[in-house]
């Protein structure tokens, strides 16, 4: 397995430092386009700070525009079709927290996952303490991250927090 990372899982690891997990539960990879999202003044530096964490940049092809076109719709941007191109073309697990891109995923049958699972996986490959990955539930929504409520009492019921 190898992961594909949306920038919204990217700025969201970014927030609570924990954008080493990734390495640890698959290779990971970004494409250069949407590694650009991650620039924002909330969090300077954050794109050197992926980089460091192991997680591979790829270069987007001029040739994969056009055929992610397929995917065009209102609801996704360019690299939301690139990321859609790349991981089924590259048969990639692709992390993305925004529900269109997720659906259309769905649609494609490119498997997805969000933050929610990276916290499962950090759990269960013994990553992290339960008490650093209670904060990071705590915490995201604090920034304007929207999980799924129920998902989200049922994770912190089973990590005790």
């Amino acid at each position: 397995m190898i992961l594909l990372s949306d920038a919204n899982i990217l700025i969201d690891l970014g927030y609570v430092n924990g954008l080493e997990i990734l390495p640890k539960i698959a290779p990971t990879e970004v494409l250069d386009v949407v590694l650009q999202e991650c620039e924002d003044e909330r969090q300077p530096g954050l794109t050197a700070k992926i980089i460091a964490a192991g997680v591979q940049v790829i270069e987007a092809k001029a040739s994969w525009f056009s055929a992610a076109a397929q995917y065009k719709s209102a609801e996704l941007s360019v690299q939301d079709q690139l990321n859609i191109y790349y991981a089924k073309t590259m048969e990639r697990v692709l992390l993305a927290s925004d529900k269109p891109l997720r659906n259309r995923c769905q649609k494609e049958n490119v498997e997805v996952h969000g933050s929610l699972w990276l916290v499962h996986e950090a759990l269960r490959l013994h990553l992290l303490p339960a008490s650093v990955l209670c904060q990071w539930l705590a915490f995201w929504p604090t920034v304007g991250s929207r999980l799924p409520a129920a998902e989200v009492r049922q994770l912190t019921k089973e990590l005790g927090c």
